[in-house]
């Protein structure tokens, strides 16, 4: 229905008018009678997970607050129910009185919305006017709406009109209050900025994990009470949850799915959301509100140019876009398209984050959603160019960073066209998201030739990098568009790139099962250098298993084959293998001998990361020959490289290990700036296990020299990070030693209890003359009250 009145003749000359859809029939010549305000609709039960957002708003509402407020947001993420629910809260605490009025706009209603000269019109009605003196004129009626409110405000009253559903400024233009004292609280898909109408913006986002569980628990339990599989099915319901993108409105139709079908497991309901080509569909509500329904009218508002612009964003398979490459997709200048995407933010179907980063994200329903009109429009939007040129430009970029890198060979000297070391580190970790969905998205649009050249040149970084679950997505999708072709060699070297990566996740079963059908396919159809690779890699996995004498006759086998071909590269990594092989089977001098040699091959063909490996690879031999400054000194040499080349990850391990050895020769200044320097990077990469190891040498250092306090801070902090890593040895071991260091502090109560804290955690894992030992020393302290030492003897 138009935002203009519609009038029909009634019986009697009685009058029908009708607003927004809302039918009212008046009495001739009479109109509504004058009522309190307060005409709020029934306030949500419980607001979940919008304690934030609802506390903010109730304090835009008080004295002192801004005039206009505009709760904006994603169709569906639950804009009504906070206003609705902070009215109320404004209202019990008696800010307005009665006078409280709500006016539904619908601004995303398909034949157009309560127009502004028809929200004011309605106002008056419920402020008390009679059709029969309403103005004539749409400015009569805006300055009657005012001069009301400037009484109430004489009056000491205070007005708050909450306007739901709004599309446009034009539709509130002429609600706003003049005096300071009263409120308008406005809902919108849109931020509704616009350089005369000052109002203070609060973005509603998604719920957060545990209360998106939370809603859609209630909305089953709404229906059944007693329904038990929220409690049965916890992970399924998180799962769903997540499936629905958190959007309040997407976890209400689950939750309706799961309600209206009280034999459905939800794990059902899980599997079928997890297909996302038919996840909307299964969002649909009967009632025509659901998921797809809500998106349709937002987008049924966006001009054409933007449009386009949002259905071509999801050309680009990762969790968001840069600038760059929206404009490579749209073929825009990022000048002028970013207007366009501004735009997109400001109706909510867009977010940049962080904002001023030029990174556009869009909501996973609203991602499938766009797709859905994007593939409709495939052909005038120019999709298929735009894959083209998306994926071809990823090759071209991946090739130049992963080459001047050198993870796959000797690195390339940045020169005009090429980036620094910096700067291709910087975009491969940037991009790294988008890259490894590339390859499966490649696969999936019918381009084999890109997916498989993009994971060939990606594949090397990852490993090397260690982004190793990466790795096995980056490898399984290019087995996966490898098979339907039936090429012997491609399928055997595919299955040998995914064995490689499940070797570098610890998945050792996958593993092999791939390699060994890798070497199958290599042997039958003469394959040597793909022979060659297979039998190295079998035998890291025997090593991985230590079986070091399978692990050896494989490795012989593999060597043979690459001194054969001449492949000096392939050489230098299987004598790596071999020379581990001998260190674990005490041949140390033979082992050293051979990581020397790998050492001197890698560094003569250029390929520092693996030099760098095998020097570190050095030390480790060298300190159980007890040639100790040797292994400093190769282990210092290591770290030169991996900072050269950036590879934080790595040298984070080498710092470790460096300070392992210095801190065993009682070198603890050196030993304790070396965990400090892998801590920081341990804590970037954000890794509990090696930040709880790291702690709980530092505490070692700081007892040894009297620095209790520091020793107990740090134990606890080990303990801390080992329990949320799940290694409860170790964290029992931490908290052996703050057990000590409280006892040197004179904390002895306390100290008992880290004892019999640890004692507990002995106990579950199974160790028992651990667990003994810990209780008994519990036991003797409590009993001595803080006596003598005879319990503990410190030690490293």
């Amino acid at each position: 229905m138009s935002g203009a009145e519609q009038h029909a003749r009634a019986s009697g000359h009685a009058r029908i008018t009708q607003i927004g859809g809302d039918q009212i029939n008046y009495a001739a010549g009479a109109g509504p009678v004058p009522r309190a305000g307060l005409g709020l609709p029934e306030a949500p039960a419980v607001l979940v997970g919008r304690d934030g957002p609802a506390e903010e708003l109730l304090g835009l509402l008080a004295d002192g607050g801004p005039t206009v407020a505009v709760v904006s947001g994603l169709a569906g993420v639950g804009k009504s129910a906070l206003a609705v629910a902070t009215a109320h809260g404004a209202a019990e605490r008696g800010w307005f009185g009665d006078r409280v009025f709500f006016l539904r706009l619908r601004g995303y209603a398909p034949g157009g919305g309560v127009s502004g000269p028809d929200a004011v019109r309605e106002m008056l009605r419920l402020l008390g006017i009679r059709d029969a003196d309403m103005p004539g004129s749409p400015d009569g009626r805006a300055a009657l709406y005012r001069g009301l409110l400037a009484e109430s405000a004489r009056a000491g009253h205070r007005v708050l009109v909450v306007a739901d559903d709004a599309a446009e400024v034009a539709q509130v233009r002429d609600l706003v209050p003049a005096h300071p004292g009263h409120r308008l609280l406005i809902t919108s898909r849109h931020r509704l900025v616009h350089r005369d109408f000052p109002a203070r913006v609060v973005p509603l986002d998604e719920l957060a994990p545990d209360p998106a569980a939370e809603l859609l628990t209630r909305a089953v339990l709404r229906t059944w009470p007693q329904d038990p599989r929220p409690a049965a099915e916890p992970d399924a319901l998180a799962s769903v949850a997540e499936q629905c993108g958190r959007l309040p409105l997407a976890l209400t139709v689950a939750g309706a799915l799961l309600a209206g079908d009280p034999g459905l497991p939800v794990t059902q309901l899980a599997a079928q959301l997890a297909d996302a080509r038919t996840r909307l569909s299964t969002l649909d509500s009967e009632l025509d509100d659901g998921v797809r329904a809500a998106f349709d009218l937002s987008y049924g508002r966006l001009p054409e140019d933007q449009a386009r612009a949002f259905r071509l964003l999801t050309v680009n398979p990762g969790p968001d876009c840069a600038t760059a490459y929206a404009a490579l997709l749209t073929g825009e200048e990022p000048v002028d398209l970013r207007r366009k995407l501004a735009a997109l933010v400001r109706a909510s179907l867009l977010s940049e984050e962080p904002v001023g980063s030029g990174r556009w994200r869009m909501h996973d329903l609203v991602r499938l959603y766009a797709r859905e009109r994007g593939e409709e429009c495939a052909a005038e939007d120019g999709r298929e160019e735009a894959v083209d040129a998306l994926l071809g430009s990823l090759c071209l970029d991946t090739g130049k960073a992963t080459r001047v890198l050198g993870v796959d060979g000797a690195p390339m000297a940045p020169g005009p066209g090429l980036p620094s070391v910096a700067q291709a580190l910087d975009w491969l970790s940037t991009e790294r998201a988008m890259l490894v969905a590339a390859v499966g998205f490649a696969g999936d649009e019918g381009r084999p030739e890109l997916a498989g050249e993009l994971g060939r040149r990606l594949i090397p970084y990852l490993q090397i990098y260690r982004y190793r679950q990466d790795a096995v997505l980056v490898a399984q999708g290019m087995l996966t568009v490898a098979e339907p072709t039936g090429h012997a060699e491609q399928i055997g070297a595919r299955l040998y790139d995914l064995g490689l990566a499940y070797v570098g996740a610890d998945q050792l079963d996958e593993a092999t099962g791939a390699l060994t059908r890798a070497l199958e396919i290599f042997r039958q159809n003469s394959l040597r250098m793909g022979e060659g690779k297979a039998l190295h890699t079998l035998g890291t996995v025997y090593m991985a298993r230590n079986r070091w004498i399978e692990a050896e006759g494989r490795l012989w086998e593999s060597l043979k084959i690459f001194r054969e071909l001449g492949i000096r590269h392939a050489e230098g990594t299987v004598l790596a293998s071999l020379a581990e092989v001998f260190e674990r089977l005490e041949r140390l001098d033979e082992s050293i001998a051979l990581h020397r040699q790998v050492v001197s091959i890698m560094g003569g063909l250029g390929d520092r990361h693996r030099e760098a490996a095998a020097r570190n690879s050095l030390a480790d031999a060298l300190w159980l020959a007890g040639q100790h400054e040797d292994s400093v000194a190769a282990r210092r040499e290591a770290l030169v490289t991996q900072r050269e080349f950036g590879n934080r990850r790595q040298e984070a391990g080498t710092l470790n290990r460096l300070a392992d050895a210095l801190r065993a020769l009682d070198r603890d200044e050196e030993a304790e700036a070396r965990y400090g320097e892998a801590l920081e990077i341990f804590t970037e990469t954000d890794e509990p296990y090696p930040q709880g190891q790291i702690l709980n040498n530092l505490a070692l250092i700081h007892g040894r020299t009297g620095r209790w306090e520091e020793a107990r801070e740090n134990h606890e902090r080990a303990g801390a990070f080992f329990a949320a890593s799940g290694h409860r040895a170790e964290q029992a071991a931490a908290l052996g030693g703050l057990g000590f260091a409280l006892y040197a502090l004179e904390r002895h109560a306390e100290a008992a209890d880290a004892l019999e804290r640890a004692a507990d955690l002995h106990a579950a894992v199974g160790d028992t003359a651990q667990e003994t030992t810990a209780r008994g020393a519990a036991a003797e302290l409590r009993e001595q009250h803080g006596g003598s030492r005879r319990w503990w003897q410190p030690s490293d």
